[in-house]
């Protein structure tokens, strides 16, 4: 367990200050992650204020936060665990999550504000040096910064919201996938110049050019998370004869 004094937070920085139940809730939430917090790891509230040192209030403020974000799961009578990883739910969230964003930006593109429009270039800012640093954890943040701002700039908080809610659910999926070898993303890739082209189409108000650059970004996201799944071919992998 990291010490609360040496805590990232949900963007990868220090913590710094807030309550403690904002530091346990950074704390957790960097946990989890970076499957430190494997999914069904069971969450004992005695533990972990042992481990934090404080008491189990900011604890379970910490767990309440943690499972609005769809990251822990807190049943009456059986305490918390860090939500699971459903494979047979993937094809739904994703389908959700495509409809969601393609509304979103449709809706950015037509409604954005100048300073809306200046947060979504500022979020790309970051996911580009993200890029260059190669943190693969900071590149997801980040990615997910970049369309949590067209969320809000959709002119509908609820909608909005709620697609920046279901994205940061599979955040570990988005790990998982995106630390495999050949898929980090670079400056060049489809990814950073589907980033380009949305702010471009956003810029201009062009909601169907906005929709299809969207609709494409979403099928290489897809591509991704299923050649994880599927595992590599072992066709290159030669096998001698038993002697």
């Amino acid at each position: 367990m990291k010490s609360m004094t040496d805590q990232t937070d949900a963007t990868g920085g220090k913590s710094g200050g807030g309550s403690t139940g904002q530091k346990v809730h950074a704390a957790l939430h960097e946990m989890i992650m970076s499957m430190e917090l494997a999914p069904n790891t069971e969450l004992d509230e005695v533990q972990l204020s042992l481990d934090f040192g404080c008491s189990r209030t900011p604890i379970r403020e910490a767990l309440i936060r943690l499972a609005s974000d769809d990251l822990v799961i807190m049943a009456p009578n059986r305490g918390a665990r860090v939500a699971p990883l459903d494979i047979d739910r993937i094809p739904q969230i994703l389908e959700a999550l495509e409809l969601y964003e393609r509304v979103t930006i449709r809706w950015a593109a037509l409604r954005r504000t100048p300073a809306q429009l200046a947060l979504i270039r500022n979020r790309n800012d970051a996911f580009i040096e993200a890029v260059r640093e190669g943190s693969v954890r900071r590149i997801v943040e980040a990615n997910w910064a970049f369309h949590d701002a067209i969320n809000m700039a959709c002119g509908n908080q609820f909608v909005g919201a709620d697609s920046s809610k279901m994205l940061r659910g599979i955040m570990r999926l988005s790990m998982l996938a995106f630390a495999q070898p050949e898929y980090p993303p670079n400056e060049d890739d489809d990814v950073g110049q589907h980033h380009g082209d949305m702010i471009a189409a956003i810029e201009a108000q062009d909601p169907d050019r906005a929709e299809a650059i969207v609709y494409d970004h979403s099928g290489g996201f897809r591509d991704r998370i299923r050649a994880f799944i599927s595992g590599r071919s072992t066709a290159d992998i030669k096998l001698g004869m038993r002697g």
